[in-house]
């Protein structure tokens, strides 16, 4: 899992609470993952690696994590990626839930594509059949829309068809808030190209007016908002952005989790829960005396690589004990209000990341909450492997 270069952007939580049906499913992991294009899975896919490419058909739905993602076959259900670049050519059944510095849609997808990353392309070929919401820096939409589309971003170009309302929030400064990706500057922040289709009203904020060639079709009203002033601090698109990714984030590593260690994970959470006090008084040591341990560790040669290992360890530790606490409250309320799932760890897993993440978003509380969520993994981990 740790040698996965996984690049991990944001998503609604909406795209996260959704059901995901467990009763089949696959899971595959692995430097280069492969689905021929004369094979059949049936149920999910669950998938972590450097590149996948899924060339056959998935009867449900394709949840993944990776570099290179291309979705050239058949999904009849929903697929759910996130990663560098993201191709889908195919033909999804259900919704597209992407998040990646790169995003490309030149396939049929039937419901709704909500589409996360630095720059974002619907092609030529692509249809959605429902809506679409798009955010990032840079989108490109030159396929056909069923119904609405919604989004924000730094510039936008429409050259597709929207059978109704378009409604976008332009801003120059999402740029700069998506760091370590560079993307093509437009000079317009909305630009509708000649030969465009809007069914209905286009409403757009901007500091600037968009370009609307006159050969463009806008059955509504063209509507243009000027922004509000901004007295400093990041903008709530900001603010969004990093919480979202950082849902996301421990969505798909507590994915992987579950896929590969179920039964060790459900020890390890009854654990936790049966001996919360000495989970979070060890947790309380392991959290502070491990970086002492790693600096006296530095002051002798032989012990400087043990050193390194140990603090290596130590934070992959205190971001897994997280999502184990997210684990085990999505275990508590799947037991309690949806107990026909209360045997699916994805779902508690889901549901409990969910949770948790929004209570550890709270101002002024919220970090003290995450911190001893923190030590309460931290200590399950330690008596799960000291078996006590």
């Amino acid at each position: 899992m740790t040698k996965k270069r996984v690049l991990i952007f944001i998503c609604i939580t909406l795209f996260l609470i959704l059901p995901l049906g467990v009763y089949a499913f696959a899971v595959k992991s692995g430097n280069s993952i492969y689905v021929a294009e004369n094979e059949t899975i049936e149920g999910n896919l669950y998938a972590a690696g450097n590149a996948i490419t899924v060339d056959g058909t998935v009867t449900g739905d394709v949840i993944c994590a990776g570099q290179a993602i291309n979705i050239n076959g058949k999904v009849e259900g929903d697929v759910i990626c996130a990663g560098q670049t993201i191709n889908i050519v195919g033909e999804v059944g259900g919704n597209a839930r992407v998040a990646g510095n790169s995003v490309n849609i030149n396939g049929a997808v039937a419901r709704n594509v909500m589409a996360f990353g630095a720059s974002i392309i619907l092609g030529e070929d692509a249809t959605v059949g429902w809506d679409m919401l798009m955010a990032g820096a840079t989108g490109e939409i030159r396929g056909k829309v069923g119904r609405d589309m919604y989004g924000g971003g730094s510039s936008v170009i429409i050259a597709g068809k929207i059978a109704k309302d378009v409604r976008l929030k332009l801003d120059e400064n999402i740029r700069s808030e998506i760091k370590g990706f560079s993307v093509e500057k437009s000079n317009s922040p909305l630009t509708i190209t000649d030969g465009a289709v809007i069914g209905g009203n286009v409403t757009y904020t901007a500091g600037q007016a968009g370009s609307i060639a006159t050969g463009a079709s806008i059955s509504g009203e063209v509507k243009h908002n000027l922004p509000k002033i901004k007295t400093g601090g990041k903008t709530l698109f900001g603010w969004v952005w990093h919480r979202l990714f950082a849902i996301f984030s421990a969505f798909v590593v507590g994915l992987v989790l579950v896929s590969l260690w179920r039964k060790q994970i459900i020890e390890l959470t009854d654990k936790m829960l049966s001996k919360v006090g000495a989970a979070i008084g060890w947790g309380l040591m392991v959290m502070f005396l491990t970086p002492i341990i790693c600096l006296l560790l530095l002051f002798t040669i032989i012990g400087i690589p043990l050193s390194l290992m140990l603090l290596a360890i130590w934070l992959i530790a205190i971001f897994i004990s997280k999502i184990l606490i997210g684990i085990l409250v999505g275990r508590s309320v799947m037991e309690k209000i949806y107990k026909k799932k209360k045997d699916s760890l994805i779902w508690a897993m889901i549901a409990g990341i969910v949770i948790c993440w929004i209570i550890f978003a709270i101002p002024i509380i919220g970090w003290i909450i995450a911190l001893a969520a923190i030590w309460w993994g931290l200590g399950g981990i330690w008596l799960y492997f000291k078996k006590t």
